[in-house]
This record gives structure tokens, sequence and C-alpha cells, in this order.
């Protein structure tokens, strides 16, 4: 994954109504709602922007997906430019201000745009793999399974699982035509005795190593399962 950056959303004739507010900061551009929602999923971004022009040629249908990812995310309606200046509307958290003031804002990590309800950075997709995983230095390669991952992480199902904090390496069998190796650490545990939740470990990827092939596995795994 890449440093994080703003993703805008709009048509390739609007774009350069965005160039002065949207000066040095990082920023993506996709054309197309689903190419928004396979950025989201793969590549997390600060934001979410929206040209609303855009977005009403677009149509409803094509652009619900995006208010469905489930994370923490906002997701800005732009509106003006050219004549006026370019105003940000935010249903969750509910805000509206200049587009300007609104990035800068979610640059400096202002908590007032934190998501009211979605707690999440990274999208999570419904999708089984089987795991082997082993310890860093270990040839003990256990046998596991999956249920739901995101570029992030994913939760381990096994009754023997390693304790919190220990690093480990992952290799996903089910994510792609190849098996896609991770490097993790260990982050929390449930085990078979502590009460009816399914045992294992929730693991943090490190994300240097976690490949794109996986978020682009899982972009196009979250359209299959809508």
């Amino acid at each position: 994954m890449n440093q994080r950056s703003f993703l805008l959303l709009v048509s390739e004739d609007r774009r350069t109504v965005y160039g002065d507010v949207m000066g040095e900061r990082p920023a993506r551009f996709v054309s197309t709602a689903y190419d928004a929602v396979r950025q989201c999923v793969s590549d997390p971004p600060l934001a979410l922007l929206l040209d609303l022009a855009t977005t009403l040629r677009a149509g409803v249908a094509e652009t619900a997906p995006l208010y469905e990812l489930g994370i923490d995310l906002p997701i800005l309606r732009c509106s003006g430019g050219d004549q006026g200046a370019l105003i940000a509307m935010c249903q969750a958290p509910f805000k509206r201000e200049p587009l300007g003031l609104a990035l800068e804002e979610i640059i400096q990590g202002d908590p007032t745009w934190k998501h009211p309800s979605n707690l999440r950075r990274f999208v999570r997709v419904s999708h089984g793999t089987r795991v082997l995983f082993s310890a860093v230095g270990s040839e003990d390669w256990k046998r596991a399974n999956s249920q739901s991952l995101s570029v992030s992480g994913l939760f381990v199902l096994s009754q023997d699982v390693p304790a919190v904090g220990t690093d480990v390496l992952l290799r996903l069998l089910d994510c792609g035509e190849r098996e896609i190796s991770v490097s993790a650490s260990v982050a929390w545990v449930h085990r078979w005795e502590e009460g009816p939740h399914l045992p294992g470990c929730g693991v943090n990827f490190d994300p240097s190593t976690v490949p794109d092939t996986l978020g682009h596995f899982l972009a196009n795994s979250f359209f299959k399962r809508r």
C-alpha cells in the first residue's frame, strides 16, 4: 500500500475544477464509482471526494456501494467550482464547509471527521481461504482457515494459536491463482475454553509485505459478495 492520499471521483472534463483547491495535497483520481470502490478496498484513502456533477450522471445504483464499505472514511460530496467556491458536504459525520478547509482538517487528523459508527479503517471482505502459519524462525507450519480478511489482517480460525505479540508467517492458499505470503503479528487470541466464540487469533499484516495482488483480489471479491 502507498502513502495515504485523497481519492477523488470526478469525470476527466471536470478535474481541472479541483486543481487549485487540491494543490500539492496527495490525491488519486478515478472516473467511475466502480474504480472508486476498488481503490477503497485495496488501498483506503484519507477521504473519498465525490464530484456531485459526476455522481449525478452515474446514478444512485452505481454509487450505492460507496456507502456500504463499513469503514471510517469521510465521504465528501463536492459541489461548485468555476465561478464559485467548492463546498464539501458529509453525511457521517454531518458537516458542511469549504472543501479546502475540510481537506486540511482531515490531513491534520481532526477528530470531528471520525465516522460516528464505523470504526474499521479497512474494508473487511467475506471470503473463505485456507491458511498455513508458523512462528518466525519455526518450520512447524500449522493448518487453519479464515472466513474474512482485509488488506490489513485476518482472523485465523484454529485451536492451536501462538501467543499475543508473536511474529508469524502466513501463506494464503485461496486468494488468487497463486499462494500469497505475508508477514504478520498476533494482535489478540480467543481460546476454545474462553467461551462460545470461534477459537483462533486476529493477526495484523506487516504492510510492507502485503502484495498488490491481494488488494486487487479482495476488491474483486467485494463485488462478487454483494
